[in-house]
């Protein structure tokens, strides 16, 4: 069983790695050649959208994570550190900027998000190099 969940967790790694190289090169960046009234509604449609695509998978990888700090804690303690560094960027930072965006296009919060993201990209990117 825990050699299934390692590999649940490898696979929503990688997943999620794909999904944020292609937000942080490809998607952020266009935020910047929408008009106000465009930005409002592909904004809102891109994070429910993104909700879905992105949301069931990093709660898979969380409940990986959880499941092998249980059995094997020694072994996964350095990624679920860099985990929670993903889900603190992602949940205390990066939405609220979203939500403020949604709102409002600024581009202090777009380049904010971009950090923000290159930073959650690294850190799931170093998680994938520890648990392989």
């Amino acid at each position: 069983m825990q050699q299934l969940i390692s590999e649940i967790n490898t696979f929503c790694n990688i997943y999620l790695i794909s999904i944020s190289i292609i937000v942080q090169f490809v998607v952020y960046p266009s935020f910047k050649n929408y008009n106000t009234n465009q930005f409002k509604s592909f904004h809102s449609d891109y994070t429910t959208k993104m909700l879905y695509i992105v949301g069931p998978v990093m709660t898979v990888e969380l409940l990986c994570c959880v499941y092998l700090l249980y059995v094997d804690l020694p072994s996964v303690l350095f990624s679920s550190l860099l985990l929670s560094i993903v889900w603190v960027l992602t949940f205390a930072m990066i939405v609220p900027i979203h939500n403020r965006l949604n709102n409002n296009f600024e581009q202090n919060e777009h380049r904010k998000l971009l950090r923000l993201n290159g930073l959650r990209t690294l850190a799931w990117i170093l998680k994938f190099t520890v648990i392989v």
